[in-house]
């Protein structure tokens, strides 16, 4: 613990050590404000290249833009999805909303990242929401190597690595590439997009969108 600097320390130094201080800091504040504002230009710049070589977009957004409610996880089981219960990165098996709300006011930034793919069958859908994951994946290893170690990745339509989710009491086939949707943790990542210019519709037209989220 830092102790405090004892009064007779000043004593004699008069106003202008006292200003000199004042200074001091303020550079040192200003200082830290352009070099974090130069290292997130530069990693949106590394985020938009590595999402360009899949044909993906990348969005910038605010943490405080992301909208948090137990209705958009009502989604899940209302219809119920068939992940439901059955996947471990799906309701009911993540966090209280509450914990979620709160665990983003730990995050400096956000991107949204957007897949357009052409129309598919349901049985194909599987197909662009790998792309989708894996970019993300890249993305979320990009933040890392340039020091944004809270990076953290969501990817939309559940998590399909594996035929069948691995037994709860047993460890994740792939802890390293498995992703929850936000939707799940109870995002509206529909309505961050919308306000983001986004054209979501449904059903779908002559597009797919698909999203991804990325929080640093």
């Amino acid at each position: 613990m830092q102790q405090p600097v004892p009064r007779s320390a000043f004593l004699g130094r008069g106003t202008g050590y006292f200003v000199y201080v004042i200074k001091k800091k303020r550079r040192r504040t200003l200082f830290n404000y352009w070099r974090n504002k130069k290292k997130k230009r530069l990693l949106l710049s590394l985020l938009e290249k590595k999402a360009a070589e899949a044909n993906l977009a990348v969005i910038v957004v605010s943490p405080k833009e992301i909208t948090v409610h137990e209705g958009v996880r009502l989604k899940c089981l209302v219809p119920q999805c068939e992940y439901y219960g059955v996947c471990r990165l799906c309701p009911p098996n993540l966090p209280p909303v509450s914990e979620i709300r709160a665990a983003l006011s730990y995050f400096q930034q956000a991107y949204l990242v957007v897949l357009r793919y052409p129309p598919v069958a349901r049985e194909e859908v599987w197909k662009p929401e790998k792309i989708l994951l894996d970019t993300v994946n890249e993305l979320e290893k990009v933040a890392w190597s340039k020091g944004f170690y809270r990076a953290a990745g969501l990817v939309v339509g559940g998590c399909k690595l594996c035929e069948r989710c691995a037994p709860l009491h047993e460890p994740c086939r792939h802890p390293y590439r498995a992703r929850p949707s936000p939707a799940g943790l109870g995002i509206d990542i529909t309505m961050l997009a919308k306000r983001k210019g986004i054209p979501l519709s449904w059903p779908p037209g002559d597009e797919l969108i698909f999203l991804g989220l990325l929080l640093v």
